[in-house]
């Protein structure tokens, strides 16, 4: 039987413990998803306390694409669909799309992405304050659904789309389907006791043009002070 999420964190690992204490705090993770996945270190924020200066840091010490990432009974709840499964439904209508369509990526698992949103009180919706209130208003609907109210009342007041923050969605099983940055985050935010909705984002390396490796990524924790998890340690 699975534990309780205050004694998985009793049990978790020392890395487990200050990356949830970081997200309870609203500070940066950075988390690696492993050799055999995409081996990317991604930058982490809780959704619900993502500052204009959260997107500014990763920005400019991650460089990649800046998401946000709901727990899948948030999806559910509002009735969002994975953007794989849009664009195959669009195909009939829309030739193009039935020759492009991706239902899985080359280091396992289906895409997480979903469609992408702006805040309603944006204007381009891509400056760190728009973005970051975008992201906020998405930790703000996945709070209500963990409380049981209006989510999906309150997500079509708060948000529009297109936008400039792609929505990424947690896979139905979890980490057991799929061991990717979506769903490691959204691990470490249930067991920080807070809404299953993140902001995650891409380490790059602007000398090998490459993604940022976990030496160089490990470097910047210790500097800054930050915890590096590896995912492999989340149950």
């Amino acid at each position: 039987m699975a534990l309780p999420m205050k004694e998985m964190f009793r049990a978790a690992s020392a890395s487990i413990r200050a990356a949830v204490s970081a997200a309870r705090e609203g500070r940066a993770i950075l988390l690696h998803d492993g050799e055999g996945r995409e081996n990317e270190v991604d930058i982490v924020f809780s959704a619900e306390r993502c500052t204009p200066e959260s997107i500014a840091f990763m920005r400019s010490s991650g460089g990649g694409l800046i998401c946000a990432a709901i727990g899948n009974e948030v999806a559910s709840a509002i009735g969002l669909p994975f953007m794989h499964d849009l664009l195959a439904s669009a195909a009939e209508r829309y030739p193009a799309l039935s020759g492009i369509v991706e239902g899985s990526t080359p280091y396992g698992g289906r895409p997480a992405f979903s469609i992408s949103l702006n805040h309603r009180d944006s204007y381009t919706g891509v400056n760190d304050r728009e973005r970051s209130a975008t992201v906020m208003a998405i930790g703000r609907v996945a709070r209500l659904v963990s409380e049981g109210g209006d989510a999906a009342s309150e997500f079509t007041s708060l948000l529009k789309a297109p936008g400039h923050v792609p929505l990424l969605i947690e896979a139905h099983g979890s980490l057991s389907e799929r061991r990717g940055h979506t769903e490691l985050s959204i691990a470490v935010m249930r067991m920080a006791g807070l809404p299953p909705a993140s902001v995650v984002c891409e380490m790059l390396d602007s000398r090998t043009h490459r993604s940022l490796s976990v030496e160089d990524a490990a470097m910047l924790a210790s500097d800054a002070g930050l915890p590096l998890l590896e995912g492999s340690e989340l149950p």
